[in-house]
């Protein structure tokens, strides 16, 4: 069960099986530590940090997007988690993959940006 605060900053994902739970900040954020996010895909610590260095390295994701640093301590956005949920091998990061994935239904919308044409 999330905290005020983690609920408030970070948000939170859950993953039961084939069902996958977001949780978004009031802002429709969600930010995880890298323990949430191991936690998460049921793998080591140590795996999620040595991918999230692959891909800073490689430039795949910008380190300004997707890491905010609140009280110390480091947050990833939603990006990140799912660049992890394709590197790392686990039932919740394949579950993970087949919800990202998923056919739009009724509760994705496609929303247009001022002055553009919607996206198809």
């Amino acid at each position: 069960m999330p905290t005020a605060m983690e609920s408030v900053f970070t948000g939170s994902i859950a993953i039961d099986g084939e069902r996958v739970t977001v949780r978004r900040t009031a802002g429709g954020e969600v930010w995880l530590t890298q323990s949430e996010i191991a936690r998460l895909f049921g793998v080591f610590e140590a795996a999620v940090r040595a991918n999230i260095r692959a891909i800073y390295r490689s430039e795949a994701l910008r380190r300004g997007r997707t890491l905010r640093i609140v009280h110390g301590v480091e947050l990833y956005s939603l990006e990140m988690i799912a660049a992890l949920a394709f590197r790392l091998r686990s039932l919740e990061s394949e579950a993970f993959r087949r919800w990202l994935l998923r056919p739009a239904g009724p509760e994705i919308r496609l929303v247009a940006i001022a002055g553009e044409e919607p996206v198809c």
